[in-house]
């Protein structure tokens, strides 16, 4: 009866061996636990998210290969939590720089720790300590890398404190140089327009006054022949001699333009050093009425206004007036004088019985409007075609004559009453001749012309600068190195061209236009957003089939060339360009070069 108590004694005491061994051969519970967390595994008891509420488990339940808590604490060093995206283990590298893996990385036959740690059971490891080499590699790499960094950092420096800051400094200098030319130009044109409006205005009383002698050689000709005479006279060239008949000092116009706009001698002397100081500013010159050219410095100083009579001038009485301007020509002037009192007097009547020539006119017009509904063009043509008795030979032989040239007179006399209010509507408003123009005025004009093209070309130029000036090309300005340059590479199929500031293209298909540097949103530290100066964006490519516009988004890389480094396409017509260029390594790119170099020096 004693050997089977004795065998049941036996097996129990195996089994509780191999719970003890199975216990004792578990992961440490630090295995894969970062150092800024250990101290939360050093207890008898472990905290953590059970099923959505904090509990508190024994520490043996951690790396014990079964996932307890909901976010996969409990097992950092085993891959029991690899469905918890945030479950992490810790790579020491000892003598190489730390990281975090995926738990489902751990024991997958893989050696993603540099030591080895990821596939280590039982306190052994499958895979080699690598760090020392991957440290010496990676030295060299940043020893490499350092020397590109430094290489295209002094390119950059000498970009910017030569080109860049040179080109600036002439943008400056041209910018003030710009807007001192402008001030003087505007000067001058405020100058040349008084002078300009001034003979505007003779040239305008010029016009008027050929006008109506027209009209007045008109009304005086008794035929065509003499009429048409008249009229090649008063349409030829305009000379020297016809512009010095023109009175011009009886236009009150011209007299308050010459008081109020010309004597200003402070504006002129002004504009008089600019011409001085800058003789090809204005390269038109003027035309005097004797055909002299002179240039607009010379022009502005000549004396311009004009004299005020010296007769003297005696006032008369209302009485002594009228016996003069018109009893005067009647009684004592010549036949011309006469003449003319008498077609005073005959078209001021005129006037006075105008409505009587309105109602004659409607009168008159009717029974032709209806004639001609009616459709009898017969009549007004038999009405026209009956003989005038007082134009037969009969009648001009009657009394000798006299009795003739009574009626000529008479009938004349009607003729200038019956054409009055024509006479006075082309007297007050009359047709005046564009086309002829003073000589003066017209060079005024063209030098007016020439200035406010200079100005148009000196504002354009002004605001190209400042929209050049203001642009931002990033720190230091550096990248306006890469202004109206484009970087162009051959990869597989297509040919891809990248030009700053402007576009990138896929061979002849547009894959964006600029559209400003990357920005990224604040946060709680720094709510301000930031302008990522490594990033371009290019928006508004030309439309995929059946897709949206392409966009490109390139990354600037330091390097010691410009190169265009690789272009993918993540999703559909979205594009990920990488380009490198000495003007991407800046002072802190260069320092955090340098500082890997000595981090590593320091770990080994």
């Amino acid at each position: 009866m004693l050997r089977p108590v004795r065998l049941v004694s036996a097996l129990g005491l195996f089994v509780v061996v191999v719970i003890f061994v199975s216990r004792s051969c578990s992961a440490s519970p630090l295995h894969g636990v970062a150092p800024s967390d250990e101290q939360k595994f050093l207890g008898r008891d472990f905290l953590c998210v059970v099923g959505g509420r904090s509990e508190y488990l024994p520490i043996s339940r951690v790396n014990d290969d079964f996932c307890d808590c909901d976010a996969g604490d409990d097992e950092p060093g085993t891959s029991a939590c690899s469905h918890v995206a945030t479950s992490a283990f810790y790579c020491a590298n000892n003598g190489f720089f730390a990281k975090k893996i995926h738990t489902s990385q751990v024991h997958d036959g893989v050696c993603d720790c540099c030591d080895g740690s990821d596939e280590e059971r039982d306190g052994v490891s499958v895979c080699a300590n690598a760090c020392a080499g991957a440290a010496e590699a990676f030295k060299n790499e940043a020893k490499q890398r350092l020397e590109v960094v430094r290489r295209g950092y002094e390119k950059r420096q000498a970009t910017v404190d030569g080109e860049i800051d040179s080109y600036f400094e002439q943008l400056n200098e041209s910018q003030t140089t710009i807007e001192h030319d402008l001030a003087t130009l505007k000067l001058l044109m405020d100058r040349v327009t008084v002078h300009k409006e001034r003979e505007e205005l003779r040239e305008t009383k010029y016009r008027l006054e050929v006008a109506r002698r027209k009209q007045e050689k008109r009304s005086h000709c008794g035929d065509e022949s003499v009429d048409r005479s008249n009229e090649q006279s008063l349409d030829g060239t305009v000379g020297s001699d016809d512009i010095g008949a023109v009175e011009f000092e009886t236009l009150d116009a011209v007299q308050l333009a010459d008081a109020g706009m010309l004597n200003d001698p402070v504006e002129d002397e002004r504009a008089l050093e600019v011409l001085d100081s800058s003789q090809h500013i204005v390269k038109s010159l003027i035309e005097l009425p004797d055909g002299t050219k002179v240039s607009v410095a010379d022009y502005l100083r000549m004396d311009h206004t004009i004299q005020p009579s010296t007769t003297k001038w005696t006032p008369r009485s209302g009485e002594e007036t009228w016996r003069e301007a018109l009893l005067g020509p009647l009684i004592n002037g010549e036949a011309e004088s006469r003449r003319r009192a008498g077609l005073a007097v005959l078209r001021l009547i005129g006037l006075i019985v105008s409505p009587v020539r309105v109602l004659v006119e409607v009168l008159l017009y009717s029974p032709r409007v209806l004639l001609r509904v009616l459709s009898a063009p017969d009549l007004i043509d038999k009405f026209s075609s009956v003989p005038n008795p007082f134009r037969s030979a009969w009648f001009r032989r009657l009394g000798g004559g006299s009795v003739y040239n009574g009626y000529s007179s008479a009938m004349w006399a009607a003729q200038v009453v019956w054409d009055t209010p024509t006479y006075a509507y082309h007297y007050l408003f009359p047709t005046l001749d564009s086309d002829m123009k003073l000589p003066v005025a017209e060079s005024l004009r063209i030098v007016l012309r020439e200035i406010q093209s200079d100005i148009a070309k000196l504002e354009k130029d002004r605001s190209d600068k400042h929209e050049t000036a203001s642009f931002d090309y990033g720190p230091d300005r550096a990248y306006f190195a890469l202004k109206d340059k484009c970087i162009e590479k051959r990869i597989e199929k297509y040919s891809y061209k990248f030009c700053a500031f402007s576009d990138v293209k896929q061979d002849h298909t547009t894959l964006g236009k600029w559209d400003g540097w990357a920005v990224h949103d604040g946060n709680e530290m720094s709510p301000d957003v930031a302008v990522d100066y490594t990033s371009m964006r290019y928006t508004n490519g030309h439309r995929c089939y059946k897709g949206p516009e392409r966009s490109v988004s390139v990354s600037l890389e330091c390097g010691d060339e410009d190169t265009l480094l690789s272009v993918d396409e993540p999703s559909t017509c979205v594009y990920v360009m990488t380009v490198r260029s000495p003007l991407a390594c800046t002072a802190q790119v260069l320092a955090k070069a340098e500082n890997e170099v000595a981090l590593i020096k320091t770990r080994h």
